[in-house]
């Protein structure tokens, strides 16, 4: 599942001061059933308004895809629209459960707020749910040694 490698393949460092960002109006249109690619290179090039909008239309296509569910979420993160992750990441509770996956991501937004606590308890919910994954493992990681600098 992608959805788990987004926000630690993006970590360089916490920033709860930076600014809620926008979203795009619009977005160059892609052929149907592209959506869900065009939003993980959008994502993975650091333009989280544009993934952000083009997993909104992956979701759209496909109501119950937990990948889509979390790069949104993911990607609200990385424009500081916390209100709006929130929304997202109790939709992907509603799809898929709360899987490691979700329980990895929601551990990061938490770190991305500084909100170290939650973060630790989401990602040793995660961990508990899948010992030893590099991705989990990494995030902690860096919760670590953020709450510990």
């Amino acid at each position: 599942m992608m959805g788990i490698s987004f926000l630690a393949a993006s970590c360089s460092q916490n920033n709860t001061a930076a600014p809620r960002q926008a979203l795009p109006s619009q977005v160059p249109s892609v052929p149907a059933g592209s959506e869900l690619a065009t939003a993980k290179t959008s994502y993975e090039a650091g333009n989280f308004g544009y993934a952000a909008r083009y997993f909104e239309k992956s979701l759209k296509a496909s109501p119950r895809n937990m990948e889509a569910c979390l790069g949104l979420a993911g990607s609200y993160d990385w424009l500081y629209r916390f209100e709006l992750a929130d929304k997202t990441y109790a939709n992907c509770r509603k799809i898929g459960g709360e899987t490691y996956a979700y329980h990895n991501n929601v551990g990061f937004s938490y770190y991305l707020r500084g909100d170290y606590g939650r973060a630790s308890v989401s990602l040793a919910q995660a961990r508990r749910l899948r010992p030893g994954h590099p991705v989990i493992e990494t995030n902690l990681r860096i919760l670590r040694d953020a709450s510990s600098g």
